[in-house]
């Protein structure tokens, strides 16, 4: 299916504010935890009733991209979204706020798992994945250093959650742009759903594919959770940290840029033996003590590839059913929630060298089953 460059931008944008807080929570996470003097374990839960509602909103998804108009979809996480921030900048109570953080959530993964479902359906799907990527880092990085820098210090707690909130209203206008309906667009596809539905729920390879972009995001995310403390512990100053991660979420902008300029000029087994290596290489940077220089450079590169081999990585799924891209935002959220807490655990067990051991195997034996379910023929042909 061809779409228009109106349509792909303003898909990306939508994709990008449902990836905005993902992006955003080391910064959430911060001010909610100093305006409400929060313990680790409740500022924890932020994140989990988060993913929660992302979570919530992404199972759903299959049967709302196809039974309502997807520019309605499109409005609708948006008012979730803005609605969900504005109760939080009024009402700063912690119960309150984990209802709210759940509700954001909801937005949040409506407007991303729909980004998906749209961007699936397109030929080359991995190049406007990379375009989708590419919106998603651009805005994080630049909410990331104006926030922290400009708004938190002017406005504080209250005035950053109403900036964020404009920003969603302001981007979620891209809805009138999306494609009208999904009824028209879906009718082949539900023709062939309904007559290969059984073996498509044996289709073994698509599961494989699905676990894996589950645990390698999940180990990764991990990774990423934990890059703060890192920082901290080798004694780097906040605002060297601040700067290091607003510049690493660029990296993820030049991901999505070669993604999205490779397309599929990348065989899918050779981006899984590209970009595998390079990810564990950065990974064990981390162990290391670094300097302010070293800590920027390996955040920047982590997310570059992570970005760029994301948008192959959900091709590869695709690949196995198209009719399943709305699985993609449910199994990302459900990586997102388990990996980062069971680190948390290995981390005060086993300290940093038994958690960078754990995410070391899981990214291998993730590469591993990418690698083995390209070998379908269908796979290596796109």
């Amino acid at each position: 299916m061809n779409f228009t460059t109106k349509e792909v931008i303003s898909t990306s944008i939508i994709s990008a504010l449902g990836a905005l807080m993902f992006l955003l929570l080391p910064v959430i996470i911060g001010i909610t935890t100093d305006n409400l003097n929060l313990s680790e374990q409740q500022s924890g839960l932020l994140v989990s009733f988060y993913f929660l509602g992302f979570l919530v909103a992404c199972v759903l998804s299959p049967f709302i991209t196809t039974k309502f108009d997807w520019k309605n979809v499109g409005y609708l996480g948006g008012l979730f979204m803005t609605t969900g921030l504005i109760l939080i900048a009024f009402l700063p109570s912690y119960q309150l706020v984990l209802i709210f953080l759940s509700l954001i959530g909801l937005g949040s993964g409506t407007l991303f798992s729909l980004a998906i479902v749209i961007l699936s359906k397109a030929e080359n799907a991995e190049r406007y994945f990379g375009i989708k990527i590419m919106f998603e880092q651009v805005l994080g990085a630049l909410l990331l250093f104006i926030i922290p820098a400009f708004i938190v210090t002017s406005f504080g707690y209250q005035g950053s959650f109403l900036a964020i909130s404009c920003t969603v209203i302001l981007l979620g206008s891209a809805s009138y742009g999306l494609p009208k309906t999904a009824r028209i667009t879906n009718k082949g596809i539900m023709k062939v759903a309904d007559k290969t539905s059984s073996s498509l729920s044996c289709n073994i390879k698509l599961w494989i594919a699905l676990f894996c972009l589950c645990l390698f995001f999940g180990a990764l995310s991990t990774l990423w959770s934990f890059v703060e403390r890192l920082a901290v512990t080798n004694k780097l100053a906040g605002d060297d940290i601040g700067l290091g991660l607003s510049l690493s979420v660029m990296g993820g902008a030049v991901g999505g840029f070669l993604a999205a300029y490779i397309g599929n000029k990348l065989n899918l087994k050779k981006s899984i033996l590209l970009i595998t290596p390079l990810i564990l290489l950065i990974v064990w940077a981390f162990y290391l003590q670094f300097t302010f220089v070293v800590f920027t450079l390996a955040a920047f590169s982590l997310s570059l590839c992570w970005n760029f081999s994301l948008a192959y990585q959900m091709k590869i799924v695709i690949n196995q059913d198209e009719s399943k891209a709305s699985w993609l935002a449910s199994f990302l959220a459900i990586g997102g929630i388990i990996c980062p807490a069971v680190g948390g655990f290995l981390l005060g067990g086993a300290g940093w060298l038994g958690l960078f051991s754990a995410i070391t195997f899981i990214l291998i034996i993730c590469s591993i089953g990418f690698y083995n379910v390209c070998s379908n023929k269908r796979a290596l042909a796109s």
